[in-house]
C-alpha cells in the first residue's frame, strides 16, 4: 500500500469558514442530543440546527467531489478509505457504548453513517456525470422523495440517509465552487437570512412548529400519513434547509479566520473524535445525569461551552496528517476504474 502524492489546490477561506461553522453545529447538536428533549432551550436550538446543518454539509462534500470521477476513472481508493474509516468509527463507538458489534456494526444510525454515505455518493459519481445536471438533479430528487415509501429505518449500511441526502450531494457535485462564492456576495440572499430568522422565530414561539415535517430531514422514518402528504412534508423540509443554507452562506465571512479555518480544514478528525468523546461521556461517566443540564440557561451554556471546547481540542490534536494519509492511501494500485 502506498500514499498518493497528488498536488492539492490552495485553500479558499470562504469554504473553510463554512465548513468550520458546520462542524461546530454538528458537535453542538451531538452534545446536546442526550438531554435536548428535557431542556426546552436546547430543544429549540437542536430543531433549528438539524433542519439544515447536514444538508449543507453534504452539499459542501459534493462541491469538492469533482475528482471522484474524472477522465473515465473512478477514485476507488477514496471509496475504500471512506468505507474502512466508517466501519472503524462504528466499531469504536460500539465498543465505548458496550453494544455487541454484530449485527449493529452494519446499522448506521449514528455519526459514522456520513462516511458510509460518502462512499455510496462517490460510487454514484460516474452515473451523475453521465446524466448531467438537469437529469441528475431530477432523478436524485425523485429518488429522495420516493424513498419515503421504504422502511429501512434501522440504518442498514446508511442506505436511507444516502438516498435522502442524495439531492444535496448532487447539487454540490454539479455546481462550480465559484458559484458559491458568487452567492456569498449576492445581496439578495439577505431575503434568505430574513426568512431563516422567521422560521427560527416560529420554532421559538411554538415548540411544535416543526413536528409535522422535521422527521423528513434525515429520511430514516418512512411516510406515515400517506405518500402525497409525506412528499409534501419532505419538500417543505428541504425548502427550509435551503433557506437556512443560503442564509449561512451569506453570513459566513470570506476573509481568513484562524480558528474557524482550522476547524474547516480539519473537519474529518473533529467529526470522528468528538463523537467518541460524547459516547464516553454518555456511557462511561454520570455527566448527562447532572440536573443542571436540564436548566434552560445554565444547561444550555454548559453544553455549548463544552461543545466549543471539544471542537478546539479535536482540531488541535496532531492527527491531521494521519487522517489525510489514510484518506489518500492507495489500496488498489490501479487507482480506479476505466470507463
Amino acid at each position: 500500500m502506498t500514499v498518493s502524492t497528488t498536488v492539492r489546490a490552495p485553500r479558499i477561506p470562504l469554504y473553510d469558514n463554512i465548513k468550520g461553522v458546520l462542524i461546530i453545529l454538528v458537535v453542538i447538536g451531538h452534545f446536546m442530543h442526550p438531554v435536548h428533549n428535557d431542556n426546552p432551550a436546547l430543544s429549540a436550538v437542536f430543531d433549528i440546527i438539524y433542519l439544515f446543518h447536514m444538508p449543507l454539509f453534504v452539499f459542501m462534500s459534493g462541491l469538492f467531489a469533482k475528482g471522484a470521477y474524472r477522465d473515465g476513472r473512478l477514485d476507488i481508493n477514496r471509496i475504500i478509505s471512506y468505507l474502512l474509516l466508517g466501519f472503524i468509527y462504528q466499531a469504536l463507538l460500539l465498543l465505548i457504548t458496550g453494544i455487541p458489534l454484530f449485527p449493529r456494526l452494519f446499522l448506521f444510525a449514528s455519526a459514522p453513517w456520513y462516511l458510509i454515505a460518502m462512499a455510496w455518493w462517490y460510487a454514484a459519481t460516474p452515473l451523475l456525470a453521465r446524466l448531467g445536471p438537469a437529469r441528475g438533479m431530477g432523478i436524485s430528487l425523485l429518488a429522495a422523495l420516493a424513498w419515503g415509501s421504504v422502511d429501512l429505518s434501522n440504518g442498514f449500511l446508511a442506505i436511507s440517509r444516502t438516498v435522502a441526502f442524495l439531492p444535496w450531494f448532487a447539487c454540490g457535485y454539479y455546481l462550480a465552487p465559484s458559484r458559491v462564492a458568487a452567492l456569498h456576495m449576492d445581496r439578495r440572499l439577505w431575503i434568505a437570512v430574513a426568512a431563516a430568522a422567521l422560521i427560527a422565530g416560529a420554532r421559538l414561539v411554538d415548540p411544535s412548529a416543526y413536528d409535522w415535517f422535521f422527521q423528513r430531514v434525515y429520511g430514516d422514518t418512512p411516510y406515515l400519513t400517506g405518500f402525497l402528504s409525506g412528499v409534501a412534508e419532505k419538500l417543505v423540509a428541504m425548502s427550509a434547509a435551503c433557506i437556512f443554507s443560503l442564509a449561512l452562506i451569506r453570513l459566513v465571512p470570506d476573509a481568513p479566520r484562524a480558528r474557524l479555518g482550522e476547524l474547516g480544514r480539519r473537519t474529518l478528525q473533529v467529526y470522528v473524535i468528538h463523537r467518541l468523546i460524547r459516547a464516553a461521556l454518555t456511557f462511561r461517566t454520570p455527566f448527562y445525569d447532572l440536573p443542571v443540564l436540564l436548566d434552560p440557561l445554565w444547561g444550555t451554556l454548559i453544553i455549548v461551552a463544552l461543545s466549543l471546547a471539544v471542537c478546539a481540542l479535536c482540531a488541535a490534536l496532531p492527527v491531521e496528517g494521519m487522517f489525510n494519509r489514510f484518506m489518500h492511501r492507495t489500496w488498489i494500485p490501479s487507482e480506479g476504474l476505466r470507463r
